[in-house]
């Protein structure tokens, strides 16, 4: 049940505590993102579980009996999937093409490399660097020695992926899906953003509100172990500031204020002297004052996707590798895909870089 905090008006308080405030409840509602609202006077019992009837629908004189289900994996709570109300992944918009045109690159002598988009395909067509092969499916040839080969005939960039959720199977509404979020992976050091689409998947519309939800749920968990606050006063890159905020609103009433007492108004254009380091308040510094920018820069601002990441850098190669591996791990446990493309692995790609590259790389993040 979420408890909503009322705060009793204290006029004594800055006038940014309110701001503050708001701040906190909005950190605490982070996972309650997607979730449908429901009211106190509805009960949740005798709603379908699995397109089954529950027992306290078929026994409504039992009113302490609960359905008690819990989240795939390790997470605990309802799962959004068995109890709602509303439609989920109402106001995403779906893709209006397929993502996987499963068009063929091939080297020189012949060697499947890659699939690929049409447009990329045909761009290697209209630039004479290719030959086209066949129509169906569309492969094209290059004419010059590509920068690397798969290892195998089963590398995961070989397969043929279909345009469908991942994880229900549904063809139709379905959008991009980062398993690891921009907001972390963006600050990646490159040798870890080559060939990333590994990381990419088609989710519904309702399987992506509801993955939404999850990772919501981690990201608060990331948040408590590396310090690193979503949406807290301390994760704001600027801040309001209270003395500026006290001085614009000061002359404002000095300006507008026809009726404001004589001993109001000195304290007023006396605070103004203290700020602008002066004896006099001239017409000019009461305009500059009334149209200050309150909000100052915080010198401490680091974003969370940032700060996750930077704390993993320390542990060099191995370390950030755990962070992707444990969004993908996360991925498996609470959605539990049913229709994941070939070959797509937590440990995806890992072991090249090792190899490539060896633990000791030097991390520069992005």
């Amino acid at each position: 049940m979420l408890r909503i905090l009322r705060r009793t008006r204290n006029p004594t308080l800055e006038e940014n505590d309110d701001l503050i405030g708001w701040r906190k409840v909005l950190e605490k509602c982070q996972d309650l993102v997607d979730i449908p609202f429901r009211s106190k006077g509805i009960s949740r019992l005798g709603e379908e579980v699995n397109g089954e009837a529950t027992e306290s629908q078929q026994k409504p004189g039992n009113k302490k009996s609960k359905v008690d289900v819990t989240v795939p994996g390790n997470h605990q709570g309802r799962d959004p999937r068995k109890h709602k109300r509303k439609p989920l992944g109402v106001g995403y918009s779906a893709r209006k093409s397929p993502l996987y045109d499963n068009c063929f690159l091939h080297a020189p002598d012949g060697q499947p490399l890659c699939t690929c988009d049409r447009r990329k395909a045909q761009w290697y067509l209209d630039k004479g660097i290719g030959e086209l092969v066949s129509e169906e499916p569309f492969v094209v040839k290059l004419q010059f020695e590509p920068a690397g080969r798969p290892e195998s005939p089963g590398d995961y960039y070989l397969m043929v992926k279909e345009n469908l959720c991942v994880v229900c199977g549904k063809k139709d509404s379905y959008i991009r899906k980062n398993v690891v979020p921009h907001e972390y992976r963006k600050h990646f050091p490159i040798e870890m953003k080559d060939h990333n689409s590994h990381d990419v998947l088609l989710l519904c519309t309702s399987c992506h509100a509801i993955s939404n939800y999850y990772d919501n749920h981690l990201k608060q968990q990331l948040a408590k172990e590396f310090q690193a606050p979503i949406g807290s006063e301390e994760g704001l890159r600027l801040l309001e500031d209270p003395e500026r905020r006290q001085m614009r609103s000061g002359a404002r009433a000095l300006l507008n204020a026809e009726s404001l007492p004589a001993h109001r108004k000195e304290e007023l254009l006396q605070a103004l002297r203290e700020f602008y380091s002066t004896d006099t308040v001239t017409d000019e510094m009461l305009q500059e004052a009334a149209s200050l920018e309150t909000r100052i820069s915080n010198e401490n601002y680091i974003p969370h996707g940032l700060k996750v990441v930077q704390c993993h850098s320390r542990g060099g190669l191995r370390s950030l590798m755990q962070l992707e591996s444990r969004w993908r791990q996360h991925f498996l446990d609470s959605m539990q895909p049913k229709h994941l493309p070939q070959q797509w692995s937590v440990d995806h790609n890992h072991q090249k870089l090792l190899q490539k590259y060896g633990e000791d790389l030097p991390i520069k993040l992005s």
